[in-house]
This record gives C-alpha cells, structure tokens and sequence, in this order.
C-alpha cells in the first residue's frame, strides 16, 4: 500500500486498527501550555485537542480486524522484551509548526523518538511480518489543533508563527509506550489503551 492510500484511509471515520503511541495524561506542564496556545488558535478553522487526547503516534502496528486477540498478545510480549532494553528519556517540547494543515508541536531529540519507533517497529515485525507500518517522513511531532477543513495549510502556518510567541520549553519524561485502538472520530481521535510497555533499561 502506499502513502497516499495510507493517508486515505487515516481521513476515514470509524475504527483505524492498532497503534504504538506515546501518551501524557499526567504532563502537566504540557497541558498548560497547549491550553495556552489554544487560546491563540481560532476555533472557526481548527478543532482543539483536548488534554486527553495529546498523544505522539510512533507506529501503525495494523489494520482492524486483522488481528486475534492472541496474536496481539504475542506483540506486547515481544514489546516488553525491548522495552527492557529502552531507557526513560526527556523529551522536550518548545516549537509549534504547520502540520499539512494541523498544528502541533514539533519534539527533540528526534533521533531518540525515532529509535524507540524502530525497536517497536521490529517487535511488531518478529510477530507479524506483514504489518503496514506507518512510513512518514514527518518530525515526530504532538497535534493540538486539527483543522475543519483541507485547505487551511496557510492558516495553519500563519497561526503557528503567530502562537509560537507564547511558546516556552516543556519537558516530559516518556517512561512506556502504548498500544491503541484508534479511531477516527469527525475532527480528531479518540483511543482505548490496549497494553502500557514500560521503558525499562
């Protein structure tokens, strides 16, 4: 499948398949300052996040309705046998930017986010060759604001220079990775935690 078939398929509503994703339900300091840029952001063109819905997405794992709740059991295993080998590290938030229309925080360092994406990449693989990986050429990066429409990429990047006044450093400890149901709701997302892996080594 390619990426556009990819990105087809993301704008659907309903149910999307299986995700590793880091979450920050007790980031504080997060939450304040994605409240405070939100206040900057025009709620006429763009949906806000909620606090709870702040989440960085690391990789698709698959598909719904591909999996037996077995085979899933067999990736969070092989999951926590790398997340023993994964430290705990700060991850710093201080940019917002254009996300093709979204607006988002960009996140450092990259290359950590990116490691940890791969040691999951190849748990999943080791169980289920097959997976639809989600390739992306895009900074690693924590959506605050999605937008009501497609064409709003000038706005979205208007805005973001506009709130990035505002912005000061925030770091957050990520200490595990989650396994999630996405789903695709009319102006965002909405996901049950299937499996928390603690970052271990």
């Amino acid at each position: 499948m390619n990426s556009a078939d990819d990105e087809r398929r993301d704008r659907r509503a309903g149910t999307l398949g299986y995700y590793w994703f880091i979450t920050f339900e007790h980031a504080s300091d997060l939450h304040s300052l994605t409240e405070e840029c939100q206040q900057a952001i025009g709620t006429t063109y763009f949906y806000p996040v909620s606090r709870e819905g702040l989440h960085l997405t690391l990789d698709r794992i698959s598909y719904s309705g591909v999996h037996a709740p077995k085979q899933l059991d067999l990736i969070v295993t092989a999951a926590r046998r790398v997340g023993q080998d994964q430290s705990p590290f700060m991850m710093t938030i201080e940019q917002l930017s254009n996300l093709r229309g979204a607006i988002g925080f960009k996140v450092s360092p990259a290359e950590r986010v990116r490691g940890l994406r791969d040691a999951l990449r190849s748990a999943t693989l080791s169980v289920f060759p097959e997976a639809p990986i989600k390739d992306s050429a895009s900074d690693p990066h924590v959506t605050v604001a999605y937008p009501a429409s497609e064409d709003l990429s000038a706005m979205a990047a208007a805005t973001s220079e506009r709130a990035s006044t505002m912005i000061r450093r925030v770091d957050v400890k990520v200490a595990e990775v989650v396994m999630v149901l996405l789903e695709r709701r009319q102006h965002g997302y909405w996901w049950k935690a299937i499996a928390r892996i603690p970052l271990a080594g």
